[in-house]
């Protein structure tokens, strides 16, 4: 599970920057129509998802003290995994983003390329860290402190919640009026 976290994680890394790749700031905040997000808009949305990391940390620090390992392969509840295929793209079902985590249309677009790149730089020696811990009876909060799902869940959330957006960034920047220049 841990080398399939890692590959996906690696995966949207390389699908953000050629996504940005020679694009410049107007293009990366460009948007198909009112009401839809930007490239840009897109990775501010993810990096709102990325202060939860500390948790994370935490979560797998108390695991290792508690011994909490196991070798996989690891089996999720129905929730955690609907939660999980729920994010996949293209997705089959819209969710509105709460207030809080909708990006505001002034996105600064290099700033938010290099904090998603900083989040999944980050992501990645959490995965790693999380090697060896059974990652179905590892708990970490996801949303609210008392709402808690497994850890390999909540990682794999994460890759999947990615890979979403990075798929609609790729629906603007495929839009037949997208901005050439």
């Amino acid at each position: 599970m841990v080398s399939r976290l890692l590959d996906e994680n690696t995966a949207n890394i390389d699908k953000a920057k050629s996504l940005t790749a020679g694009l410049s700031a107007a293009q990366m905040s460009w948007r198909p129509q009112p009401g839809k997000w930007s490239i840009a808009q897109n990775l501010e949305h993810l990096n709102f998802g990325y202060p939860g990391l500390d948790t994370i940390a935490s979560s797998i620090a108390a695991a290792r003290a508690k011994g909490i390992v196991g070798n996989g392969p690891f089996r999720y509840g129905w929730l955690s995994s609907w939660i999980m295929k729920s994010q996949e793209p293209p997705p089959k079902r819209k969710f509105k983003a709460a207030k809080v985590n909708t990006p505001s249309p002034d996105v600064d677009a290099a700033k938010a390329l290099a904090d998603y790149l900083r989040y999944t730089a980050r992501l990645a020696e959490l995965i790693q860290k999380a090697d060896g811990l059974d990652l179905a009876r590892a708990k970490t909060p996801f949303g609210a402190k008392w709402f808690k799902i497994p850890l390999g869940a909540r990682l794999a959330h994460l890759t999947t919640h990615d890979r979403r957006h990075l798929w609609q960034a790729e629906q603007v920047r495929n839009d037949p009026n997208f901005p050439i220049v």
